[in-house]
């Protein structure tokens, strides 16, 4: 009798860990997505100057108002016109003058054309070079940063922004700049 009270203790134990667990999983879950205001649980991209126009000068709605596509978009205009806020693990601050953001640099149609043009074999270099690839340089280059990975959604969105800029000059692989 007093084994079997025992084990059924432990086993009481047992159970009420197991709820305790659940409990303070689910806790912290709910505070991370309501109450804890770290930008990280966040789904939602904060709108930057320009956005706005930028969405309708690009048809960017064309996508879905808030898909996910459109929030990848969003994060790509946020990554190339605010590059330090956006991506600071990635650039760093340097006594010279480099660019801040990529837009220091490149305009979106530029962008645009750079990904329709991408993927192809560079003289140069003596092999093909990915749209990520050029992506990664600069930030190893002209930004002094350091290099993402080619899975990072740094570069992911900025890829996805250049996609949606193509589709909206309806540019297609091999598209050159006209010289007005």
């Amino acid at each position: 009798m007093r084994i079997e009270r025992r084990r059924e203790a432990r086993a009481n134990a047992s159970r009420r860990k197991r709820y305790a667990m659940v409990a303070l999983i689910a806790a912290f879950v709910l505070w991370a997505h309501l109450a804890s205001g770290v930008r990280v649980f966040r789904s939602e991209v904060t709108p930057e100057p320009g956005w706005d126009k930028f969405r309708v000068d690009y048809g960017i709605g064309h996508f879905g108002e808030d898909g996910q596509f459109v929030r990848a978009v969003q994060n790509g205009y946020n990554l190339v016109y605010h590059t330090r806020k956006y991506a600071p693990r990635f650039t760093r601050d340097t006594a010279g003058k480099r660019p801040d953001s990529c837009a220091a640099c490149h305009t979106v149609e530029d962008i645009a054309y750079g990904f329709v043009n991408s993927d192809r074999v560079d003289p140069k270099l003596g092999r093909r070079v990915s749209f990520e690839d050029r992506v990664r340089w600069c930030y190893a280059g002209p930004m002094g940063g350091f290099v993402p990975t080619t899975y990072d959604p740094v570069v992911r969105d900025i890829r996805l922004l250049a996609r949606a800029v193509a589709h909206h000059l309806q540019l297609s692989e091999g598209a050159l700049r006209s010289k007005d």
